[in-house]
């Protein structure tokens, strides 16, 4: 975890290491009023959440337990300084914004009968009025307010006491206007600190003890040559490939694999039937044994995810009822059966005065939108007589569906290229003044994905280049087929050698050198050089210096 800066309309992520929960909650000696853990998907966020509040119910004896861990987040007394902790998940609380409403909502009324809630409420109001509390709001991106100013879930005056602790994924602070006036701290989530501690307990309920070590030194050799440590920081990534491995599946590094892997794993729970595609459809589900068999089911899930997120009323995105089901002809009672027993979806049922009713929800929401990108690997046309729309609801709706693109990427190119033309030219439109990258970012991983499933020759489209150590490989790969469009040119280098073959050339060797040739762009309009390892030859072309490290 890393704290966070704002800079030139975004967040960018500083050298200060979170790793305990005082550099958190407070700046010097001051308590931080509002804090965001931002985060991508499957990062850990709602985990951390949930281990705040596990800790402040278990007290300082938390903090006697032995091990590495107790190096992270184990000063559990500075979570005591707060009277309260309510925990809260923002997707059950859409077009709200009133945080007292939702405790209220999610709480106190899952608590007390209706006879008691009266007086629940008042005591409720005293509290946050007089005690110092945290107020843990899960999931800000899979929340919408209420149409008006209110962008944020908010506290009324006469609560200022109370904490708020937002997560949510990174995009979702674009839309976020916080003054400089206002006190609050931004940290980064980026996952898991140790992956192979983690990769080893989990293979220790995998394997037999006297094969342990074998296993885990067999494990870090096979990430090393599938090169998938990119994806060991996400705690699902990482429980899935451990897993998969244990079962003698080698990935490639594809997130849609991946996620085709979970969905065969509980699929199997409602299905056992076992059946291969002969021609799959698409690269990640060759080899796949239980998706075959429940392919119309998940068709039809796959549909409902779609239409959740993008045609259907933004509040029931998420969490919907059976009168969405009914609209969008989903409410088979076979269908959900297998929804239901699978896992891939989960009920809850809703205690009102009058009657009692069920809503439901994908299992992740990261499930929900491989789902959806799946639906429209099937039907192309969903892009533009469906995503545009979506696009131009909002300033930032291209922003969130960038989940869903990367997984496109993985699964369909022609449909990735498309959205990619959208979504450049919507963030062109909106961002006239500066770059923010996060687009770049999500282009980045889209062809990255692409390259995983075997599709080497998408053709992405971008607009705005922040070429940098980190990314210069990659992004080169992008710039060739751009150049004549491109409007923004930002390089940062310095001369100096670092490792990066991600995707680089035939003999998986970076180049020493890369050249830009600025007469390609016609169009460009901003140019922006900074660092030592930058030469101008002749007139219009750009040396940007590489080496990769073989040893050190």
């Amino acid at each position: 975890m890393w704290e966070m800066c704002k800079y030139k309309g975004t967040f960018m992520k500083t050298d200060a290491n979170v790793r305990q929960y005082k550099d958190l909650c407070f700046t010097d000696t001051q308590v931080n009023p509002r804090i965001f853990l931002q985060g991508e998907a499957g990062s850990g966020k709602t985990t951390f959440l949930a281990k705040m509040t596990i800790d402040w119910c278990g007290g300082s004896h938390v903090s006697s337990e032995s091990g590495n861990s107790s190096l992270f987040f184990r000063d559990v007394d500075v979570l005591q300084g707060y009277t309260f902790v309510f925990h809260i998940t923002l997707r059950n609380s859409v077009k709200q914004f009133d945080v007292y409403t939702m405790i209220k909502e999610q709480i106190i009324d899952s608590i007390y009968s209706l006879e008691y809630r009266e007086k629940a409420y008042k005591l409720l109001n005293e509290i946050m009025k007089r005690e110092l509390c945290l107020i843990l709001l899960d999931g800000l991106d899979e929340w919408t307010g209420p149409g008006d100013h209110h962008n944020l879930p908010a506290l009324v005056v006469e609560h200022s006491k109370c904490v708020m602790l937002f997560s949510t994924r990174p995009w979702k602070l674009a839309e976020v206007n916080i003054t400089h006036s206002e006190r609050y701290t931004s940290v980064q989530l980026e996952g898991i600190n140790e992956p192979f501690e983690l990769s080893r307990i989990i293979l220790s309920r995998l394997v037999d003890k006297d094969d342990l070590d074998l296993k885990c030194s067999a494990f870090k050799d096979y990430i090393a040559k599938q090169k998938l440590d990119n994806l060991l920081s996400s705690p699902m990534m990482l429980s899935a490939i451990v897993c998969s491995y244990a079962e003698g599946i080698e990935l490639k590094g594809s997130k849609c694999e991946i996620y085709i892997l979970l969905l065969e794993s509980l699929c199997k729970k409602a299905n056992s039937e076992m059946r291969e595609f002969e021609q799959p459809p698409f690269p990640c589900l060759t080899g796949s044994q239980f998706i075959k068999p429940n392919i119309e089911r998940l068709n039809r899930l796959a549909e409902l995810a779609f239409y959740l997120l993008f045609v259907n009323a933004k509040e029931n995105s998420l969490v919907f009822s059976n009168t969405q089901l009914n609209t969008l002809k989903m409410n088979g009672r076979e269908l959900m059966d297998f929804a239901l027993k699978c896992g891939i979806l989960s009920a809850k049922l809703n205690a009102s005065a009058q009657r009692s009713t069920s809503s439901f929800m994908f299992i992740h929401l990261s499930v929900q939108e491989f789902l959806a990108a799946y639906h429209i690997a099937h039907n192309a046309n969903l892009i533009h007589d469906v995503l545009s729309v979506y696009i131009n609801r909002k300033k930032n709706a291209y922003l969130d569906i960038s989940q869903v693109f990367i997984f496109l990427c993985g699964l369909d190119i022609s449909g990735a290229e498309a959205l990619s033309i959208m979504m450049d030219q919507h963030d062109v439109l909106i961002n006239s003044e500066f770059h923010n990258y996060w687009l770049q970012t999500t282009i980045l991983a889209g062809l990255r994905e692409a390259v995983a499933n075997g599709h080497n020759e998408i053709r992405l489209k971008l607009s705005r280049f922040r070429i940098d150590e980190q990314n210069i490989i990659d992004l080169h790969r992008i710039w060739t087929n751009n150049a004549e469009n491109v409007l923004s040119l930002e390089v940062c280098i310095d001369k100096v050698s670092f490792e990066n073959g991600r995707m680089s050339s035939a003999n998986d060797e970076p180049a020493s050198e890369i050249k830009i040739d600025l007469s390609l762009c016609r169009k460009l309009k901003r140019l922006n050089l900074q660092g030592d390892g930058i030469f101008i030859e002749g007139k219009y072309t750009i040396k940007l210096i590489v080496c990769k490290v073989h040893s050190v």
